[in-house]
């Protein structure tokens, strides 16, 4: 499952005033804990909700859930472009977002809108590796020496005095 959210949002000037616009700034977290940040305006959100109706992604979501819905997605057309009226904005495309990440298997037209890594598989993957020792390379009984720890060492002294 993705943990999404909508961190904030900033208005990106233009020389032609009419082109002026708002960008919200998506982060994401996978369950394997790779983080995700994108920028997307409300066009693209707006767009995304046409795709999943279209798809019909929401009444599969409807037909596996015990009463739980996909929010409401907010409106076009806003007042103004106040602090206030952008912040609304901002959460009611949170909660849609966060709606829209709880179907299981994530549908594919959120993780293209993220801009996530293919999926594989039933549910979604995302592949990580994680690179370790099998023990610690610090504890050692006495006498115990190999290449490894000689190395670490290297690199330590390298990092901080610098080669010579």
């Amino acid at each position: 499952m993705l943990r999404v959210w909508i961190g904030g949002w900033r208005h990106v000037e233009h020389l032609d005033p009419t082109k002026a616009h708002t960008v919200y700034q998506v982060e994401v977290t996978t369950q394997s804990g790779r983080y995700f940040r994108v920028e997307r305006r409300y066009s693209a959100f707006h767009s995304l909700n046409k795709e999943c109706k279209k798809q019909g992604v929401y009444q599969r979501y409807h037909s596996q859930s015990q009463g739980g819905n996909v929010a409401e997605f907010p409106p076009k057309r806003i007042r103004n472009t106040s602090a206030k009226v952008l912040e609304s904005r901002r959460t009611g495309l949170e909660h849609y977002i966060q709606s829209l990440a709880r179907i299981v298997p994530t549908p594919p037209q959120l993780t293209a809108f993220l801009e996530l890594p293919v999926s594989t598989g039933e549910t979604e993957s995302y592949s990580s590796q994680v690179f370790g020792f099998k023990e610690d390379p610090f504890i050692r009984g006495p006498g115990d020496s190999s290449p490894l720890s000689d190395m670490v060492t290297q690199a330590t002294l390298l990092a901080f005095y610098g080669g010579s």
